[in-house]
């Protein structure tokens, strides 16, 4: 468990952080947000456990590449909530900073990265739920310890009350990621009402 949830988090956390700065690149700089979509589109056409091997045998057996499946994995509902929260932004209140004097950057600061908060946030609770299974596939593709290698070599020994209780386990790691994730928004976005927080 200790294997699989370090992957997970360190995954989330790198893919979260990518998927947020280009969402505020692509928002803020529409020629960026242009050449970068289709890309980052047809990246996701391709399915992680294609991509994994070749992951693998790039960055090693280790710790690095079950990270960048992981990442790849979460970075896109991050990246899109988070776009689409900056670009949703209210016009008066852009309006307002511009009126008293401010230029763009800070409208970047104190309007649009404010507002993309609780839409990265979301994004980020639904990657949450794809964290630990991103970590599971790469480890059953080539690891040497976590959830995934206990459940191929469960499948092999054809123990079927312990792939269970694999299964198990992932499911429970995920929700305890999504509850702080929950816990990350509500302590984050203070203003909103309690149900918007959720």
């Amino acid at each position: 468990m200790a294997t699989t949830l370090t992957e997970a988090a360190l995954g989330l956390a790198v893919g979260s952080l990518v998927g947020w700065l280009l969402a505020v690149l692509t928002a803020t700089v529409p020629t960026t947000g242009q050449v970068a979509q289709p890309v980052v589109l047809l990246s996701q056409t391709v399915p992680t456990v294609v991509l994994a091997p070749l992951l693998i045998l790039w960055a090693g057996f280790g710790l690095t590449s079950k990270v960048i499946v992981v990442a790849l994995t979460v970075f896109f509902p991050v990246l899109i909530a988070a776009a689409s929260a900056i670009r949703e932004v209210d016009a008066e209140h852009a309006d307002m900073v511009a009126g008293l004097g401010g230029g763009r950057r800070h409208r970047l600061w104190l309007v649009r990265l404010p507002a993309s908060v609780p839409g990265a946030l979301s994004g980020l609770r639904i990657a949450a739920t794809y964290a630990v299974g991103a970590a599971v596939v790469s480890e059953y593709l080539a690891g040497q310890s976590g959830i995934g290698v206990f459940i191929q070599r469960s499948r092999k020994a054809y123990a079927v009350d312990q792939i269970f209780v694999g299964i198990a386990l992932i499911a429970a790691l995920s929700g305890l990621f999504v509850l702080a994730i929950i816990g990350l928004r509500r302590a984050l976005t203070p203003w909103q009402p309690p149900a918007a927080r959720l």
